[in-house]
């Protein structure tokens, strides 16, 4: 058994509860996929800000329960990303500010602050078109990278 399989089992033994469901295992919000780890929903901010919405906690508790017990992972980097709409002056300090944000949740869930990098790449590195909403909703992103 690799050390991903037994990573994603461990983590599959711990539930989260989503506000207005029951509780869902963890490992159908997140997963380690190679050097990244995966996140199955967007983690949601306010609108034009940092604040990180309730309903994307469950999701960033996830993803500290595999950092908490994968100490292997001794690197982890926090990219914001951002679509183009808005003042592309506004999108890279914005894009740095959410991952910034992330980054100091996962520390008070009890991640090293060593272990933890936050960058914001703004609309450079879109996934999909910016021009359809679904295109800039997939360009509206935080991305893990993992480093060991």
């Amino acid at each position: 058994m690799t050390r991903w399989v037994a990573l994603l089992m461990s983590v599959s033994m711990g539930c989260v509860t989503v506000p207005g469901g029951g509780p869902r295992d963890a490992s159908e919000l997140v997963m380690l996929e190679g050097d990244s780890i995966v996140v199955k929903e967007s983690i949601r901010f306010a609108h034009g800000s940092a604040d990180i919405e309730p309903a994307s906690l469950d999701l960033l508790d996830a993803v500290a329960k595999i950092l908490v017990n994968t100490k292997s992972i001794t690197r982890l980097t926090i990219e914001g990303h951002t679509d183009t709409t808005g003042d592309p002056a506004g999108n890279q300090p914005l894009s740095e500010e959410r991952a910034l944000a992330v980054k100091k949740y996962l520390q008070l869930k009890g991640v090293e602050p060593e272990r933890l990098a936050s960058r914001g790449f703004g609309s450079s590195q879109p996934v999909d078109t910016n021009d359809t909403e679904a295109g800039r909703a997939k360009n509206r992103r935080v991305e893990f990278k993992v480093s060991h």
